[in-house]
């Protein structure tokens, strides 16, 4: 990873057989909040893989300045990631019984908006942007090689970036721990927020069941790639 210094970039993050760019120092605020400053800067708002390739390529260096920064925001903050979940009880619907992952959802009044029919046509046309998951993954505390094939990790973060957060969960002394939902009796939208639990003597959190309120958080803007 290499900064722009005046340029306000951080380079060459490897993504998908590609590179990143995301723009430095990170957005604050509220769920709501971070997506509408990246909106208006014109900036796409991060993906969960992409997130992922950050915060793997800030743990291949994790004493750069630009490094220890994202570091510390793991730990004493929240890094956003913008997919929703679209929680859904077991039914006699064509789809039901598990959860909908949505990339870049919308986002009305700061709380998000996940249609369930528009995204189950989505599903039905092999939408990339949209994954369904079953009910039955593990959720709560699991080890590394449970984390890195859990179905919801690898729905959420494409198969790279499942490898890429479990190794990054390595880096702590504690297993990670997945907060989701593993059954429902209601339909339910909810965030995705990735951070450092140092309560626990240090492990890596993914959630997937944060409720949008005036919680804050950070999140860095992905530039365009001509940038």
């Amino acid at each position: 990873m290499e900064a722009k210094i005046g340029k306000s970039y951080l380079t060459k993050i490897p993504h998908e057989g590609g590179e990143l760019t995301f723009e430095y120092p990170a957005f604050k605020g509220t769920y709501a909040d971070v997506a509408n400053k990246i909106d208006k800067a014109r900036l796409k708002r991060p993906s969960s893989a992409e997130t992922a390739s950050l915060v793997y390529k800030t743990w291949k260096a994790p004493k750069e300045q630009y490094s220890s920064e994202i570091i510390s925001i793991l730990k004493n903050n929240w890094l956003w990631e913008f997919t929703g979940n679209l929680y859904l009880p077991k039914s006699n619907e064509e789809i039901n019984n598990g959860v909908i992952l949505e990339s870049n959802p919308a986002i009305e009044n700061g709380k998000l908006v996940m249609d369930k029919n528009d995204l189950i046509k989505r599903l039905r046309e092999s939408d990339p942007l949209v994954k369904f998951v079953p009910f039955g993954f593990k959720t709560e505390e699991q080890n590394l090689f449970e984390f890195q094939k859990n179905p919801y990790i690898v729905a959420r973060y494409g198969k790279e970036g499942a490898e890429k957060i479990a190794e990054v969960a390595s880096k702590y002394k504690n297993v990670p721990y997945l907060w989701n939902f593993n059954s429902d009796d209601e339909e339910k939208t909810r965030m995705s927020v990735l951070y450092d639990n140092w309560d626990f003597g240090g492990r890596l959190d993914v959630g997937g069941n944060f409720w949008v309120d005036g919680s804050r958080g950070h999140a860095f803007g992905v530039c365009p790639q001509e940038k």
